[in-house]
């Protein structure tokens, strides 16, 4: 298999990149509801005394970023994962430009092909949005945590119209699209 993109499609890097975004997107999420269910961030919910503000700095719980008990280490692992996604995303984004992309499938109306190029944009945003809002949050204040959840939003709007133009393809048109990220 090519590494590439060509004119035919996908290439390996492309598809272990957004597979691994993926993988990495369904970890982050559940362990984000997961720490904010069950109070880990202590924004006011569950913790009390502790606005949780100061994590990562040292702060009136002495928290140093290590794995430590409970919430604390579904925190880390939510921070450390975020930074994974945006890490991943500024690669994927700096390979987009050094490989061509495959022909639009030929099934695709312009007005998809219009929609999917923006979807795109704005997941891509969002995979940086997030992280980045996300870190801010953990590191000062909770001041982004308003952004933060409107970029959760955004970012499940636009997967959503991402997949269903991709089951559209796939179970109402009988087209194989998703086969060419596969």
């Amino acid at each position: 298999m090519r590494l590439r993109n060509d004119a035919t499609g996908y290439g390996l890097v492309t598809k272990t990149l957004h597979w691994l975004t993926v993988v990495l997107l369904v970890l982050q999420f559940t362990i984000g509801y997961l720490v904010d269910d069950e109070g880990g961030r202590g924004r006011g919910r569950g913790r009390g005394e502790d606005s949780g503000h100061g994590r990562g700095r040292g702060g009136d719980d002495d928290y140093t970023f290590g794995f430590g008990d409970g919430d604390d280490t579904l925190l880390s692992v939510h921070v450390v994962i975020g930074s994974l996604i945006l890490a991943l995303t500024l690669f994927r984004i700096a390979w987009r430009k050094l490989t061509p992309l495959p022909a639009w499938a030929p099934s695709l109306s312009l007005f998809e092909r219009k929609l999917a190029t923006w979807t795109e944009r704005v997941l891509y945003a969002c995979l940086i949005a997030i992280p980045l809002s996300g870190l801010a949050l953990f590191f000062t204040s909770d001041d982004l945590l308003a952004f933060h959840i409107a970029t959760h939003i955004a970012f499940f709007v636009a997967i959503s119209v991402h997949l269903g133009l991709v089951l559209k393809h796939q179970l109402i048109n009988r087209e194989r699209l998703i086969g060419r990220m596969l």
